[in-house]
């Protein structure tokens, strides 16, 4: 096999850049979805909770509180279910292959 030239050089080092820099922008984008759903799902919590509860009651701080963490919790977790449900699959998909 041949060395690498310069050019090739080059190429592989702007495309290590270019990948860094895709990479960083990914994890702030994944930390802006993460946000956006702890927002959405204490929205939720609230609304949930005034309609539970009613907003002049004593329980509405505790109703808000679970039921925020419930709709911030139950879809994460249904979420890992399936991505690990998918690697299992794949993984006897490609031990049949």
């Amino acid at each position: 096999m041949n060395r690498p030239n310069a050019w090739e050089k080059d190429a592989a080092r702007v495309t290590s850049e270019v990948a860094r820099r895709a990479i960083r922008r990914l994890d702030f984008l994944e930390w802006v979805i993460l946000a956006a759903a702890v927002a959405l799902s204490i929205g939720g919590g609230a609304l949930v909770a005034w309609i539970l509860a009613g907003s002049s009651s004593g329980n509405f701080r505790v109703v808000w509180m679970i039921t925020s963490a419930l709709l911030f919790i139950v879809p994460g977790v249904i979420v890992f279910a399936r991505i690990k449900r998918d690697e299992r699959r794949e993984a006897r998909g490609s031990d049949d292959g």
